[in-house]
């Protein structure tokens, strides 16, 4: 029997936390709440058993780095993360055992991952699942629920998160913190902020390293968006240009950064689910200096995206950069030097997924 069945307490397994996705955001995350002295259980989830194979010869720990330092963890249990066959399914079916249900899941995988990481054991998420999206990008519940859970019947809880830390690797499960930062989270509804569980935002406020906030859902939403608007600047320059963060902040790039918070300004201010005093925060002034307060903040650092494209890996463009588009397409705005900017991502990407350096 797949041993992704029954073989917990209910109330073990509601302490249970879950994090699918073991790149640089899912092992600080995990890395982070084994020092809570309550040590929570932790399991982490893999996609493909080459990696799981990985994890068990690099001794099952996590190495997080900060200035110089080596911090390793172990103690975490580890599964593959597989939809049941159909032979599992008649078998649990005709035994009347039940898949190990996951309450509290944290999901750190690529936005344009979620989907077929979720569907993987979707056999195993309820009404009574948590789940926290912490990743980059917009849009990705809306394609969870269209995809996967259609009906609100069943469908899981949602919590959105927004890390702000600085991280990058250099091998599996060894993790550099090269800027603090905070993770904010929260619901975006009040209902789904009266209904979700307490437990793992309770959780993630005990990890010191986290730097956890909790948020409403009006300041979850707005923070949300500050998040896009850094990325759909610093991520596709930075992955185009081929730099650190801090390139971005000479003179020779105001003009440039401020012709795109114009266009992503126009599309905010058109929002019909942001009121009127958050859109204040968004003009394009202001938007100017968020991306360079980012960008200084943030100096040193190597954009996800131009970490992706420099490995060869596909980039949370579509979620990022798409996603404005697709907003500003319903509203009947254009956005026409952020998609030149965007295609351009996509054509350097292209070219290192083919192995070739432009």
């Amino acid at each position: 029997m797949n041993a992704s069945c029954q073989t917990e307490t209910r109330s073990k397994t509601s302490e249970r936390i879950y994090i699918l996705g073991i790149g640089n955001v899912g092992c600080f995350v995990a890395h982070s709440l084994r020092s809570i002295l309550s040590e929570p259980p932790i399991t982490l989830l893999f996609h493909r058993q080459g990696l799981l194979d990985i994890w068990k010869n690099r001794g099952e720990t996590i190495d997080l780095r900060t200035d110089g330092a080596s911090d390793l963890r172990g103690g975490f249990d580890a599964e593959l993360a597989a939809a049941p066959s159909d032979d599992e399914n008649n078998e649990a079916t005709s035994s009347g055992i039940k898949y190990k249900p996951i309450d509290n899941l944290i999901v750190a995988v690529k936005a344009q991952n979620t989907v077929a990481a979720l569907r993987s054991i979707q056999h195993r998420l309820t009404s009574e699942s948590t789940i926290l999206f912490l990743q980059n990008g917009m849009g990705v519940t809306d394609e969870v629920d269209k995809t996967l859970f259609p009906s609100q019947v069943g469908r899981p809880h949602y919590t959105m998160g927004i890390n702000s830390h600085g991280l990058n690797s250099t091998a599996p499960f060894v993790v550099t913190h090269a800027g603090h930062g905070t993770i904010s989270i929260g619901s975006t509804s009040a209902e789904e902020e009266r209904t979700s569980s307490v437990y793992l935002p309770k959780v993630m406020l005990q990890a010191e390293t986290l730097k956890t906030t909790r948020c409403s859902p009006d300041e979850i939403l707005q923070l949300q968006w500050e998040k896009l608007v850094a990325n759909l600047v610093v991520n596709p320059l930075t992955a185009v240009l081929d730099c650190p963060n801090g390139r971005l902040t000479p003179p020779d790039m105001v003009n440039t950064i401020h012709i795109l918070t114009t266009e992503i300004s126009a599309v905010i201010q058109a929002l019909p689910e942001m009121s009127a005093r958050t859109k204040a925060n968004f003009l394009p002034n202001r938007l100017d200096e968020l991306v360079k307060s980012i960008a200084t903040k943030t100096a040193k650092n190597i954009s996800s995206m131009l970490q992706d494209v420099r490995a060869g890996k596909e980039t949370e463009i579509e979620y990022i950069t798409g996603y404005i588009l697709r907003r500003a397409e319903e509203l009947g705005l254009r956005c026409e030097e952020n998609e030149k900017l965007m295609q351009k991502v996509l054509l350097r990407q292209e070219e290192m997924l083919k192995g070739e350096r432009p």
